[in-house]
């Protein structure tokens, strides 16, 4: 358990950097939200202080908002920019949902195939939602599930509006990898924060595993590490 949301970027910096110099092309599903923005910002400033390559990995999203919010993703935009932006990951190694596509269903059967042709994901590192949701899969959703479209509840659309860097309309779609796709991952990091995400943690850590608590899911997983602070801890 991490003191702290600072204290929880840290913890978060150090597992990315880790996996990083332990396999340089790492395959990786970088998180989006606002307990991730600490932890870019501290690798940004680590980097101009002790920098390392991160152009060799693999990056891929975790979920992303459907149109009407941006055609290239609000999620994507937060990777690019704070992320990104300095990391210097050529873009052909960068692997966004593309959700200006015609054929949503098509497109998330090529992007796991792109997940298939680069090995298999090395690591998934995600948020948990107020409602217990991972990535984008929401109460219900199957633990064998593949990369997909889904609906978001409209709670959790508007859990998505109050993080103040979303400038503009978020609906009801998004697409999201799918529980199966994130459990055949070699590894998962959980990060949690907040006074807010102390139910859906008790249900992480010690509820019944069932598909009405998506995020229990990860119990089966042989390794997943979960990153909480103090407030987030039940």
């Amino acid at each position: 358990m991490c003191r702290d949301a600072p204290e929880l970027a840290e913890a978060a910096a150090d597992v990315f950097r880790d996996r990083l110099a332990a396999r340089p092309d790492l395959a990786m599903a970088v998180p989006a939200g606002r307990t991730p923005r600490r932890m870019y910002g501290l690798l940004r400033d680590r980097q101009a202080r002790a920098p390392v390559a991160y152009g060799a990995m693999r990056v891929f999203s975790v979920d992303e908002l459907c149109p009407p919010a941006p055609r290239d993703g609000y999620f994507w935009r937060q990777v690019r920019s704070e992320f990104l932006a300095w990391a210097r990951v050529p873009p052909e190694r960068c692997h966004p949902f593309r959700v200006d596509a015609p054929d949503l269903e098509a497109m998330c059967r090529a992007y796991e195939e792109t997940i298939a042709q680069a090995g298999g994901l090395d690591l998934v590192m995600l948020g948990l939602g107020p409602n217990a949701h991972i990535a984008s899969n929401e109460p219900g959703s199957a633990f064998d599930s593949p990369a997909r479209p889904v609906r978001l509840r409209p709670e959790t659309a508007r859990y998505i509006l109050t993080d103040e860097v979303i400038q503009g309309a978020v609906g009801d779609r998004a697409v999201t990898l799918g529980i199966g796709t994130i459990l055949r991952a070699r590894e998962v990091v959980v990060l949690v924060s907040g006074a807010a995400k102390r139910p859906p943690l008790d249900k992480l850590l010690d509820g019944p595993v069932t598909p009405e608590v998506p995020a229990s899911a990860l119990r089966l997983h042989p390794r997943c590490t979960v990153l909480a602070d103090r407030d987030a801890h039940p």
